[in-house]
């Protein structure tokens, strides 16, 4: 296949077709993140979940296909049963209502997506990525700084040897600044945790260039953002594809 004839199949995809992409890449983000804290995982064509508690930040479960809800409301239960409390829900598709399951709804945002770019193939300047320990947590300090506060260590030392996740910063004395990571899977690669303690969009537009050569340049890069985030995110070219939700116990029950 030509490189023209893979980027006119690329652009014909749906938008159904790229939220189901980024919904399993996300997927693929949680299963990383859980295995290099050493949790249990579970994953159908209908669901990602976990049976341990979540690290900060994380959901318990993912859905994966905009037509499964029975499969994932009895997953939610069972989830619910196992647990000793109602986890944290992503749904990457906005099909459940759980209002009256005792969720409530913390968030709607929006799965993003960017074709392929011919760019620069260099690293900007001041990026590194992420390979030891220290560094990692130099970084991670750095990204609780900028707006994710928590005690627990939530990236461990065991992602650095994921071939499929790579952590990225920018050295600003003997620590970062502003960082990002990228995870790849087989059709497109995820950009996350983009963070800036200075807050400015040169950081934003640095962390989509180091995401968008960090494995693939042929492969879309996807996320999901909200807010002022995602307003940034389209200004720097990546186009909202499609809707999800996020939902937490509802503890005024």
């Amino acid at each position: 296949m030509t490189h023209s004839s893979l980027q006119s199949g690329i652009q014909a995809r749906s938008d159904e077709e790229k939220v189901r992409l980024c919904a399993a890449n996300n997927a693929d983000l949680y299963q990383a993140i859980f295995r290099a804290h050493g949790l249990p995982d579970q994953r159908t064509s209908a669901f990602w979940s976990s049976d341990a508690g979540a690290p900060p930040y994380y959901s318990n479960m993912t859905t994966l296909d905009p037509d499964a809800t029975e499969e994932q409301l009895i997953e939610i239960d069972r989830l619910t049963d196992r647990l000793g409390w109602r986890p944290g829900i992503k749904d990457g598709f906005s099909r459940l209502d759980l209002s009256n399951n005792g969720f409530r709804l913390l968030f709607s945002a929006s799965w993003i997506w960017a074709e392929p770019q011919k760019s620069s193939s260099n690293v900007p300047q001041g990026w590194v990525r992420v390979r030891d320990a220290a560094a990692l947590d130099r970084w991670e300090r750095s990204w609780k700084e900028s707006g994710s506060p928590t005690d627990a260590n939530v990236f461990t030392p065991a992602l650095l040897s994921d071939p499929d996740m790579h952590i990225y910063g920018r050295l600003a004395g003997g620590g970062f600044d502003a960082g990002c990571i990228a995870n790849r899977s087989p059709a497109v690669v995820g950009i996350s945790n983009i963070f800036s303690l200075s807050g400015t969009p040169q950081a934003f537009r640095d962390a989509i260039s180091v995401a968008a050569i960090a494995f693939a340049a042929d492969l879309p890069l996807v996320g999901y953002d909200h807010g002022k985030a995602l307003d940034e995110m389209i200004e720097l070219g990546f186009k909202p594809v499609g809707q999800l939700r996020i939902w937490l116990a509802n503890t005024a029950e």
